[in-house]
């Protein structure tokens, strides 16, 4: 099983050894871990991509603001993909052909609503359509709190889209109930429904939750997917290839 969206409690000492104990617990062989826009998780992710390693990938933000991106940064196979702001993604688009030849994965951010950031995506497949985009957080279902009445039509646009995948992953984030949530549990069944069990993967957000739940919400995501964890999926595939458990 893989945990297609995490970070690191940077508020422990070791930061890594915390999550492998959770998805240890959790029977999660593997991970992608997602650079945090405060950055405060840099310096354990540029360690993991030193050290060659075979349980992680790594997801580094792209910020055009500071303009020092360089395409090298995907010849290292623990790097997964970029992450970016929907407003970054035309001060992305130098970069987009190497993103594309790399067969890394785009993860964008809807800051802006998943209408605004479905018409970027739209653009730049249309120029580039080989470009694999991995779309995370069951497609920003919720805005401001409030049901976004752009996320239907929009993620059903995306899923039309080839080499686009989704992720079932903050969770708690989108929900205004407790655990299991359930008021989010129809975006979930809509993505499986438009994507099929085998485009649709579950990412943690951890530690954005009560992580004593980390095992329960990784459980949880696989049940609304609905595809068996030993099955591997294209995500999986491109990330960690023949290394899979």
């Amino acid at each position: 099983m893989i945990d297609a969206y995490t970070h690191l409690d940077m508020s422990l000492e070791d930061p890594l050894a915390a999550l492998e104990q959770r998805m240890n617990e959790a029977a999660v062989d593997h991970a992608l871990i997602v650079e945090t826009w405060s950055k405060d998780n840099r310096r354990c992710l540029d360690q993991l991509v030193a050290s060659s390693s075979p349980r992680f990938r790594v997801v580094f933000c792209f910020r055009s603001e500071e303009g020092q991106f360089s395409p090298e940064i995907f010849e290292s196979r623990v790097v997964g993909g970029i992450r970016i702001r929907t407003a970054d993604l035309r001060a992305f688009r130098p970069f987009a052909e190497a993103l594309s030849c790399s067969g890394k994965w785009l993860i964008p951010h809807a800051e802006a609503g998943i209408g605004a950031l479905t018409h970027e995506l739209l653009r730049l497949t249309g120029d580039y359509p080989g470009l694999r985009i991995y779309l995370p957080h069951i497609g920003w279902p919720r805005r401001d709190k409030q049901d976004d009445e752009d996320w239907d039509k929009s993620v059903s646009a995306l899923s039309a889209l080839p080499n686009v995948v989704a992720g079932i992953s903050a969770i708690a984030h989108f929900s205004q109930m407790a655990f299991p949530h359930e008021d989010v549990r129809p975006a979930a069944l809509r993505l499986r429904e438009l994507f099929g069990p085998d485009l649709l993967f579950a990412g943690s957000d951890y530690p954005l939750f009560d992580t004593s739940q980390y095992g329960d919400y990784m459980k949880l995501a696989n049940q609304w997917i609905g595809r068996r964890v030993e099955e591997p999926g294209a995500l999986e595939l491109a990330l960690f290839g023949n290394r899979l458990a």
